[in-house]
């Protein structure tokens, strides 16, 4: 079996890609620039140059594979990008295509969900047998947090004391693995969720036990955090999409639990807990102030 995955270089595809490696199946990376996953090569993974917005060079790399993993940064062609790979893989008869969505997609007023649900319906109308995975918010976002909490000893967010289901990409790469190389997940909508449901606050306290120092929640007005994120250099649509899917979570959306990354690996889902002493562990320089000189 060969299995095409997208998103090599990020937080789940990159993931995806070593749950494969022990597994009898052949993996190939779709990148546009190879020099970039040059580390990849050497681990035997087969590289496919393509673009999501030139359809033309996505024909070639899907040629032969049985499978694909599709998972892409959000921006506002998401739709556009998302449904050329579709599309390229019903013309190279693809069988199964596993998608990275977003939990409560369709349901919430948020772009982001609203696009991933239109992304799911031209799935699945394309005849081509589908897996949606649906997660929470990564654990892995904490690195939009790191700068600050090394600076100030704090991180900011407009959310309060809403809590949220927060999950490892790890664990959403593990399930989309098992999903992309053993049968019975086809045609199947997985809502991807942490254990429990953590308050920023939360948060806040685990990075400090592991980190020895303090961290602090800071809560800003939707208005004062999204100047201050604009003055950032961060893109108004992105924080105006956001900011609908934060008024969400203020409302309770973010905080529902589900097992069934428990019961598709066969082993607890990651506590925000654990992941805050692994991130602090594996990424000790992103929590290092620069020294001056």
């Amino acid at each position: 079996m060969t299995i095409l995955v997208t998103g090599v270089t990020g937080n789940i595809g990159g993931e995806v890609i070593q749950h494969l490696l022990n597994r009898d199946v052949v993996i190939r990376g779709l990148v546009r620039d190879p020099k970039k996953a040059a580390k990849l090569q050497a681990q035997g993974i087969e590289l496919a140059q393509g673009d999501f917005s030139q359809p033309q060079t996505l024909d070639p790399a899907l040629q032969g594979c049985e499978t694909a993993f599709l998972v892409t940064p959000n921006e506002p062609r998401q739709v556009e990008l998302e449904c050329n790979f579709i599309d390229a893989a019903k013309r190279a008869g693809v069988r199964h295509v596993v998608k990275v969505s977003v939990l409560h997609a369709g349901e919430l007023p948020s772009k982001f969900q609203q696009w991933h649900r239109q992304i799911e319906e031209h799935l699945e109308e394309s005849g081509i047998a589908w897996t949606h995975l649906r997660p929470n918010m990564l654990m892995q976002n904490m690195r939009w947090f790191a700068q600050t909490i090394a600076q100030q000893g704090a991180f900011y967010n407009s959310v309060g004391d809403t809590k949220i289901s927060h999950v490892d990409a790890r664990d959403v790469a593990a399930v989309a693995a098992v999903c992309l190389s053993q049968s019975g997940h086809e045609n199947q909508a997985y809502d991807l969720t942490g254990p429990e449901a953590v308050s920023f606050d939360q948060v806040a306290d685990y990075f400090a036990k592991v980190l020895n120092q303090e961290v602090k929640y800071v809560n800003l007005t939707p208005a004062d955090l999204k100047a201050a994120r604009l003055a950032n250099g961060e893109p108004e649509w992105y924080l105006d999409a956001e900011g609908q899917l934060f008024d969400c979570w203020k409302a309770g959306a973010g905080s529902m639990v589900t097992t069934l990354i428990t019961d598709i690996l066969h082993k607890p889902a990651t506590s925000f807990e654990l992941f805050a002493e692994y991130y602090a562990q594996v990424h000790a320089q992103d929590f290092s102030t620069p020294t001056k000189g």
